[in-house]
C-alpha cells in the first residue's frame, strides 16, 4: 500500500498529515512533562519490526508484505504490529522501573505549565527546571 492510499484508508490520517508529525511530538513533550512525567522517544531508525521480542534477534530485512513475524532463532510468532509495539515498549518499562516517572492526572490547585513560545524544536531537551524558568 502506498502512502497515498493509506492516508486515504483512515479519517484521522489526513489531520495528523496536516499536524505534521514533529508538532505531535513537541506536545507530547511539553504536556507529558506538564504533568510530570518523561518522554521516551526511539531513534528514528530504531528496527522495531525486525527485532524479536523474545530473544532481541534482529532480522536483516522484513517485507512489509509479511504482516506476520516469524523468529528463526526462538521461533516466536506473532503479529509483526504487535511485535514491535513489545519492542518499543520495552525501553519504557525500562525507564519507568529505573524511578522514572509516568504522567499521571494533577491534583486541583496545582501549578500549571503553558505551551512553550513558537520556534522551539523538538530536539530541545526540557527538564523541569528549565521549564520553570520559562
Amino acid at each position: 500500500m502506498n502512502r497515498t492510499a493509506a492516508i486515504r484508508i483512515h479519517r484521522l490520517a489526513r489531520r495528523i498529515a496536516d499536524a505534521g508529525f514533529a508538532e505531535i511530538r513537541r506536545q507530547l513533550a511539553y504536556q507529558t512533562l506538564w504533568y510530570g512525567g518523561r518522554l521516551v522517544v526511539a531513534d528514528r531508525w530504531y528496527p522495531s519490526s525486525k527485532t524479536c521480542s523474545g530473544c532481541g534477534t534482529v532480522r536483516t530485512k522484513l517485507a512489509l508484505s509479511e504482516r506476520t513475524y516469524t523468529c528463526t532463532t526462538c521461533g516466536l510468532v506473532l503479529d509483526r504490529d504487535v511485535n514491535a509495539a513489545r519492542n518499543l515498549a520495552a525501553p519504557a518499562a525500562t525507564v519507568a522501573g529505573r524511578g522514572g516517572l509516568v504522567a499521571a492526572k494533577r491534583l486541583p490547585g496545582a501549578k500549571t505549565g503553558t505551551v512553550p513560545p513558537q520556534g522551539r524544536t523538538s530536539t530541545q531537551v526540557l527538564t523541569s527546571a528549565s521549564w520553570e524558568e520559562r
